[in-house]
C-alpha cells in the first residue's frame, strides 16, 4: 500500500511539474517522446555493411570495412576488391566497391559456383528486405556498369535479371552473367546519370 501511494505521489509530481512548465502531458508515452538524442538517418536511407554510405571515398570505406582489400586505380574510377570472400546470407562472395571520382557509386557481390536454387534463395531474401522485385533490362545493367567501367559487360550475357528499389532511390539488381551471378547496388546519383537527357 505504501509503494502504491508513493508511486501515485511521484506521478502526480511529474504531471504537475510538466503542466507548470507549460507542457501538455497526456500520457506515459509523452515521457519518452523526446529523449534529447541526436536524430538518426531516415530508416529508408541506404546503409551497407557497418554504415557505409553512398559518396564515401576510398579511405572512409576502408575505415568501416574490416576485410582486407586491394585497390585498382584507373582514370576516373577505382575498384576495391576484398582479398577474401565475405559472408552474404548463407553464402560467400567477392565484395567489390566501385568509385567514380573517388566517390562510392556502386557495390557488388560476385558469386561463383552457385546453383539456380541459390540464386532463387537470394532473390527471395532480397524481396524480404526491399519488397517485390521487378524484371530488369540487361541493357540497363550494362549501362550502369558502363558509367564507371566501360566494356565490362556485354548485354547479351546478362540473364535472369531482377531489380528492387529502396526508399532513397538506391537500385538493387540480381542477375546472371555467363555462368556466375551477382548482386549489384547502385547509388541514386549513378542511376540518374546514365542517360543523355539534353533536349528531352
Amino acid at each position: 500500500m505504501r509503494r502504491l501511494t508513493a508511486w501515485i505521489l511521484l506521478m502526480t509530481v511529474i504531471l504537475t511539474a510538466g503542466q507548470c512548465a507549460g507542457e501538455s502531458v497526456s500520457g506515459f508515452r509523452d515521457l519518452f517522446q523526446n529523449p534529447g538524442v541526436t536524430a538518426t538517418p531516415a530508416p529508408n536511407s541506404f546503409r551497407f555493411r557497418d554504415g557505409i554510405r553512398w559518396g564515401m571515398n576510398t579511405q572512409q570505406v576502408r575505415a568501416l570495412e574490416t576485410t582486407p582489400m586491394t585497390e585498382k586505380l584507373m582514370t576516373d574510377w577505382s575498384v576495391m576488391l576484398t582479398d577474401g570472400q565475405v559472408p552474404v546470407s548463407r553464402y560467400t562472395a567477392d565484395l567489390v566497391f566501385i568509385f567514380l571520382s573517388n566517390r562510392l557509386q556502386m557495390i557488388m557481390y560476385e558469386f561463383t559456383n552457385g546453383t539456380y536454387e541459390d540464386y532463387q534463395y537470394l532473390g527471395e531474401a532480397l524481396t524480404s528486405v526491399y519488397g517485390e522485385k521487378q524484371e530488369a533490362a540487361p541493357q540497363k545493367i550494362k549501362a550502369l556498369m558502363n558509367a564507371v567501367y566501360p566494356g565490362r559487360y556485354m548485354a547479351d550475357q546478362i540473364t535472369r535479371a531482377n531489380s528492387w528499389n529502396t526508399g532513397d532511390g538506391t537500385s538493387v539488381y540480381l542477375y546472371y552473367y555467363q555462368n556466375n551471378y551477382a548482386i549489384m547496388y547502385t547509388s541514386p546519383e549513378l542511376g540518374s546519370g546514365i542517360y543523355q537527357t539534353n533536349g528531352l
